[in-house]
């Protein structure tokens, strides 16, 4: 396996190349030195609560907590399959000795509100589960849309309502600096994100490199580590982000996927033991994931063959920058020629779309055509060039037909999402067209998305990772997630942006007042 997999002509160590393997040892120090000097310690914590039911009925499912092989604590549940009560037979005679029902008025005002922000879990799986019988202390499940691209950094920013990030990843250009920003070792080094200072527990940036290395462990570490959070949080909701779920479902594909949403299941019944059920648990996650390996494709030569040339910064007309850094299935690049690196990439089999903005639209191309996207006074019309590049014609004649459409052909950011949640790339018009405008401080020139199958990212992670799973693209694979609560507040598919709103009011001025607090107090 090479270090890098980039073209190169002939076999000199360049300056270049040696540039380049000191940029790639200084990150593989940065993000696993830790790991080293602390004698590759792995975390050991885990939750204590049975992994497993000792006796199930339609009606109850007990537990043996204590592990002597008799029951001493039940759910019971009710006709339509939902949590009714929970019941503790502490002499374990078979008769409940205390029942605290589900819905009884609680002990503390508000009630205790946990918030599980997961990284990477597809809401397809947790539907299944769900209407499986599992989880009956949650609502069902609803669809949450993230921005576009699906990179975590961006979708928990809008989750929390925290400022803008610099770039889409954490190696981006700055076009005004005439440079490539890396903040890999600055987010090592403890330099946190807005959102992350939002946080009543997340790992630190580098644990969280380790999680890709071992992710079952640090998984069931986190679990530990944000119950403890939970338990001392003096907040009326307490907000935490597992990112070691991203690895497991990485390293593992779906069984990754499966033993997460296991560890889930682990920790909602441990809090509602412990606490007699008086407690609010919601629990949601970022962007999908594909559950298909992902082969590493590079870009560079095929923008040479096209007459570019991969540069550090834009000095020269034909110069593009690729921001580049981990494995996944989107890409942005800088040019000052959009349309002629879009018309050099689109033709490769990998790549799925190509958009970049156009005048006073966003053009969206596949290999067969294109189509643009343009906005007025908050509203977005879809227009095809000469391909409905994403499959809305029978989505528009329906809007059409229900009076959704301005004579000018522009819809509603609401109609958009309603009318395409469901498809193959939910909620297109808005989502492409934010990301060209505002989502980030430095916007790349050209976006692609690549095909499931493919990943792009720094050749050097592959030493550590062989991709079961990617995310970051724009369709359904990649973007539905779901949000779960015990609140009864979700009843419908959303955004990102609007989940915490609807699972309480007053937890994203409260989290914004966490952040303040905490950048005061260091």
């Amino acid at each position: 396996m090479k270090l890098l997999d980039t073209e190169t002509h002939g076999s000199v160590l360049t300056a270049d190349r040696l540039q380049s393997v000191w940029r790639i040892a200084c990150h593989v120090v940065v993000l696993f030195a830790p790991c080293v000097l602390g004698g590759c310690l792995t975390p050991h914590e885990k939750l204590t609560f049975p992994t497993e039911c000792l006796s199930q009925s339609n009606d109850a499912r007990w537990y043996d907590v204590n592990r002597n092989g008799r029951s001493d604590f039940g759910l019971m549940i009710d006709a339509h399959g939902r949590l009714d009560s929970l019941a503790y037979d502490d002499d374990e005679d078979g008769e409940p000795d205390c029942v605290y029902p589900r819905n009884a008025p609680s002990t503390s005002s508000p009630r205790p509100h946990l918030i599980v922000m997961l990284d990477s879990i597809p809401f397809h799986a947790v539907e299944e589960r769900f209407a499986a019988g599992e989880w009956p202390w949650f609502g069902p499940p609803r669809k949450v849309i993230p921005p576009f691209p699906t990179m975590s950094g961006l979708i928990f920013t809008a989750i929390t309502h925290a400022p803008p990030l610099p770039g889409m990843i954490n190696r981006y250009y700055d076009r005004e600096k005439g440079k490539t920003d890396n903040r890999i070792v600055s987010r090592a080094m403890g330099h946190e994100n807005p959102w992350h200072q939002r946080l009543h527990y997340r790992a630190k940036y580098w644990q969280n490199g380790l999680a890709f290395l071992k992710p079952r462990h640090w998984y069931a570490a986190e679990l530990v580590r944000l119950k403890e959070a939970f338990d001392e949080c003096p907040d009326r909701a307490c907000v935490v982000y597992v990112a070691s779920s991203s690895g497991m479902l990485s390293r593992y594909g779906e069984a990754g996927m499966n033993e997460s949403l296991d560890g889930l299941t682990q920790l909602c019944l441990q809090l509602l033991y412990e606490r007699q059920g008086d407690v609010d648990i919601s629990v949601l996650a970022d962007h999908g994931h594909n559950l298909t390996p992902g082969k590493r494709i590079d870009l560079e030569q095929t923008l040479r063959e096209a007459g570019f040339k991969p540069a550090k910064r834009l000095k020269k007309p034909g110069d593009v920058v690729i921001e580049n850094d981990g494995m996944v299935n989107y890409i942005g690049l800088h040019t000052n020629d959009p349309a002629g690196v879009a018309t050099a990439l689109i033709a490769r089999e990998e790549i799925q779309l190509a958009m970049y903005v156009e005048g006073d639209g966003v053009v969206v191309r596949d290999a067969q055509g294109s189509a643009i996207i343009e906005h007025r006074d908050g509203r977005f019309r879809y227009r095809m060039l000469d391909r409905d590049v994403l499959g809305y014609e029978f989505d528009m004649q329906a809007m059409q037909s229900e009076g959704k459409i301005s004579a000018e052909g522009f819809v509603s950011a609401d109609d958009w999402f309603n009318a395409t949640i469901d498809r193959e790339f939910p909620d297109g018009p808005p989502r492409i067209w934010n990301a060209f405008h505002g989502l980030v401080q430095n916007t790349p020139d050209v976006m692609l998305t690549v095909r499931d199958g493919w990943c792009t990212g720094l050749g050097f992670l592959e030493l550590f990772i062989t991709m079961q799973s990617t995310h970051g693209g724009i369709d359904q694979t990649h973007s539905a997630t779901f949000v779960m609560t015990t609140t009864g507040r979700a009843n419908s598919a959303m955004r990102s942006d609007e989940v915490l709103e609807v699972l309480g009011p007053g937890i994203i001025e409260q989290l914004a007042a966490h952040a303040e607090a905490a950048a005061k107090a260091q």
